[in-house]
């Protein structure tokens, strides 16, 4: 008797609980999952911040978090993770009535991407782990990865002797009647912007910050069609970082600084040239535009680029062109650019099994290694 009384209680809890669940399950139940960071360089770390909170008396024995995420994040923690074309990673929670849990999962960019996080989903079950219930959550976010920046000793000594071209065009056209401020001396600073009275006063080398004409500036002209058939994604990879590191070396030296690239985003749109800016936050804007970059237009749209330049090259602009081809026709048009009075520095990628042809002065090498 005391068995057959037992076994009805228990089958009227099973039966309570389960209508319960039916009808209560997913009721003030929330989820979200969120980057720490809108953005992070190429092998800088971050989190994924996961929040779930079940506002209502109701426990949840066992709650499951399902969502998706690009391979290009590496994170620490990869148990209960599949890996196919994204990770599929599966978080678990019990939640209690009226409880918000917090969880944190460090990962680590490791190429250039936008990544997101979506195919959210929740998965519940009852009491008595005899019944599961799912739903879908809309929820998404995203967070850029920037391109790699090069910061390896033999980056840096290239690096110096194209800057050095640029500041020396720079130099000729800054205007030395406008001031705009005074801060620390760097190594590049002439000893003539030196401000001794300053100096003295903060007992540290200062200088005067000269304006620049309004249409001083550095143009970036990324052009992403190799003309090659072997492993044209590496000489990509490799211009990208290229644009993205001269970038933020320019905008370091308070240069005003554009960029061009003849690609299209991840949604198939064209990339617009980006305007023309000396501070960190358009430094962020170039970097998200390389980000973006999906496949290349084609040499063909370069070389009309250069022709639009061509109709308004001026002395004030100095062009920097990353571009892995450098056939003739393109060697001509920015013949003609310089010819114009606009400053030209060429930087060629290319695969140390295939030597480049340096055919003008103006182009510096930089060697990719083929098997690498």
């Amino acid at each position: 008797m005391k068995l057959l009384t037992a076994s009805i209680i228990i089958l009227i809890v099973y039966v309570l609980q389960k209508i319960l669940y039916i009808r209560m399950w997913d009721k003030n139940l929330e989820s979200s999952c969120r980057f720490s960071k809108d953005y992070i360089e190429c092998g800088e770390s971050a989190e994924l911040k996961l929040v779930v909170s079940n506002a209502k008396r109701l426990p949840l024995p066992v709650f499951q978090l399902k969502f998706s995420v690009d391979k290009a994040l590496d994170f620490d923690d990869m148990e209960n993770a599949a890996v196919t074309d994204r990770y599929h990673k599966s978080e678990v929670f019990t939640l209690m009535g009226y409880q918000k849990v917090t969880r944190t999962i460090a990962f680590t960019g490791t190429r250039r991407c936008v990544a997101s996080v979506d195919n959210m989903s929740m998965i519940v079950k009852d009491f008595f782990m005899s019944a599961t219930y799912a739903a879908a959550v809309d929820a998404r976010d995203y967070i850029y990865v920037f391109p790699r920046k090069f910061r390896e000793t033999e980056f840096i000594n290239f690096y110096h002797g194209i800057i050095g071209n640029i500041e020396t065009r720079k130099s000729l056209i800054e205007d030395r009647m406008t001031f705009r401020g005074i801060r620390e001396y760097q190594s590049f600073d002439g000893k003539g912007s030196i401000n001794w009275k300053q100096s003295a006063r903060n007992r540290s080398l200062m200088v005067n910050v000269k304006g620049y004409t309004m249409d001083s500036s550095v143009k970036i002209l990324l052009n992403l069609d190799t003309d090659s058939m072997i492993e044209v994604d590496r000489l990509i990879e490799v211009s990208i970082s290229i644009a993205s590191t001269f970038a933020e070396q320019i905008i370091n030296r308070k240069m005003a600084v554009s960029l061009y690239v003849n690609a299209e985003d991840m949604s198939g749109n064209v990339i617009h040239e980006t305007g023309s800016g000396a501070d960190i936050s358009h430094l962020v804007t170039i970097d998200k535009t390389l980000t973006e970059i999906n496949h290349s237009l084609g040499k063909d749209v370069f070389l009309e680029k250069l022709d639009d330049e061509l109709k308004g090259a001026s002395e004030n602009i100095h062009y920097l062109i990353i571009s892995s081809y450098h056939k003739p026709d393109m060697i001509e048009k920015v013949n003609r650019l310089i010819a114009s009075g606009a400053g030209v520095s060429m930087i060629v990628p290319y695969y140390d099994a295939y030597p480049m042809n340096k055919n003008a002065d103006y182009i510096s090498g930089w060697e990719v290694s083929l098997n690498a």
